[in-house]
């Protein structure tokens, strides 16, 4: 792989960004780019996408691969119940890795982005003898109209319900890690009506059992009323519930809201069930309600959820 050649190929969709996104005021091709945004504020985040830890490049398609590289970002917007303005890409490419293929990954993370109105307006590209790194930074912006900050993490009160969007669980053997979708039309919809708005939020990118006190420091779940994805193994050491609190990469919204807050069961016509999982509590760690009625600390499960050791 040839980096000016690559680089070619991305500056060729220039005026075809500019044209799809006049907010682009200087696209790829520059030592920077420029973007136009209104006075307010601009949030930022970045994720990495490691071949071997988030995805296998030897089986996944490329498409997928480069999509998830910008998905997974989205969805960190998604939590703050923002909405993506641009972002910036910088890959690391194994030696090797072939022109063919290297246009094939930029091209899905670029029409990725834009389909969700997120275009990538710079980057950089190197080449190692190690395998794929694509590391994403997006910016973002509170939702036009909506009147109200970023959902943060803090904010949840004692008797708060705590919900979540989708389906949880068996996100690698099903796929699903590769073509979710991020909840963005989700929270948009939940904040814009202040009878909804959550009073935390975050993205379950790494299994309730780490997700979950990021947003509270006590609470009660009810295991039984956990929304399992289909396909999610029920077998074994492991019952599907346990799955649902430990397997991550679901990208999906865990929230809370005042009890009597209005939550619809369905979101966005109703392709979207919310289910309320548990309650905020005062006291007492994290608990969780098995199936059977036993009471168990969420920590003593064998569904540690995903944490990145060294």
């Amino acid at each position: 792989m040839r980096e000016n050649a690559l680089l070619q190929h991305v500056y060729a969709g220039n005026a075809e960004l500019t044209r799809r996104f006049p907010g682009v005021t200087i696209p790829p091709g520059d030592d920077m780019g420029a973007i136009e945004v209104a006075a307010g504020a601009l949030l930022v985040a970045v994720d990495q996408l490691a071949d071997g830890v988030h995805v296998d490049t030897a089986t996944a398609p490329l498409d997928l691969v480069g999509r998830k590289a910008i998905t997974r970002n989205l969805s960190d917007v998604a939590a703050m119940a923002a909405e993506p303005v641009a972002a910036v890409v910088a890959a690391t490419l194994p030696r090797g890795f072939g022109e063919d293929r290297a246009a094939a990954l930029f091209d899905a993370m670029r029409t990725t982005a834009e389909g969700f109105g997120c275009p990538l307006v710079g980057g950089d590209i190197g080449v190692w003898d190690h395998p794929l790194l694509v590391s994403v930074t997006v910016l973002a912006r509170p939702f036009p109209g909506a009147g109200v900050p970023p959902v943060t993490r803090d904010g949840s009160l004692p008797g708060d319900a705590i919900y979540v969007t989708g389906h949880l669980g068996g996100s690698l053997p099903t796929g699903h890690h590769l073509t979710f979708t991020p909840r963005l039309d989700a929270a948009r919809a939940l904040v814009t009506d202040p009878k909804t708005r959550p009073r935390a939020m975050v993205d379950l990118s790494d299994g309730i059992a780490q997700d979950l006190p990021r947003l509270m420091d006590h609470a009660e779940l009810d295991a039984a009323a956990l929304p399992i994805r289909e396909g999610t193994p029920d077998t074994p050491p492991l019952p599907a519930w346990r799955h649902a609190l430990a397997d991550g990469e679901d990208y999906e919204l865990l929230f809370t809201a005042p009890p009597d807050a209005p939550i619809p069961a369905a979101l966005l016509d109703g392709s979207l069930p919310v289910t309320r999982i548990g309650t905020v509590a005062d006291a007492g760690g994290h608990v969780v309600v098995a199936p059977d009625g036993n009471r168990v600390g969420l920590k003593t499960l064998d569904a540690a959820g995903w944490e990145h050791t060294a």
